[in-house]
C-alpha cells in the first residue's frame, strides 16, 4: 500500500512538473481511460497556479519585509531630525528669552534715567 501511494504521489508529482509527463504517464492511462483528460487538465491547471501563487507570494513577502526595513529607517531618521529641531527650537526660545530680559533690562535703564 505505502509503495502504492509512493509511485502516485511521484507520478502526480511528475504531472505537476510536467516533467516525462506525457510519454510515461498519460498516453498510457488515455488509451485505457479516454476521458482520463478530465482529471489531468484541471490537474495540471490547478497544481500549475498553485506553484505560481507560492512563488509570488515569497517574492511579495520579501518585498514587504524590504519595504518595511526601509520604512524604518526613514522613521529613524525623521525622528532624530525631529530630536535636532527640538533642540534648535529650545535653543532659539533661551535666546529669545535673554534677548527679552535684556530688553526690559535696557528699557528699565532708559525710564530710571529720565
Amino acid at each position: 500500500m505505502v509503495r502504492h501511494n509512493r509511485r502516485f504521489s511521484y507520478s502526480l508529482f511528475q504531472i505537476m512538473t510536467l516533467e516525462g509527463w506525457s510519454d510515461a504517464i498519460v498516453r498510457p492511462v488515455m488509451d485505457v481511460y479516454p476521458n482520463a483528460w478530465m482529471f489531468f487538465i484541471p490537474f495540471i491547471l490547478t497544481t500549475a497556479l498553485t506553484v505560481l501563487n507560492l512563488f509570488i507570494g515569497v517574492i511579495v513577502a520579501a518585498m514587504e519585509e524590504e519595504h518595511e526595513k526601509e520604512m524604518e529607517e526613514h522613521h529613524h531618521y525623521v525622528r532624530m531630525e525631529a530630536s535636532e529641531i527640538m533642540k534648535e527650537l529650545r535653543t532659539l526660545r533661551q535666546d529669545v528669552a535673554k534677548l527679552r530680559r535684556n530688553r526690559k533690562a535696557s528699557h528699565k535703564q532708559k525710564v530710571e534715567m529720565t
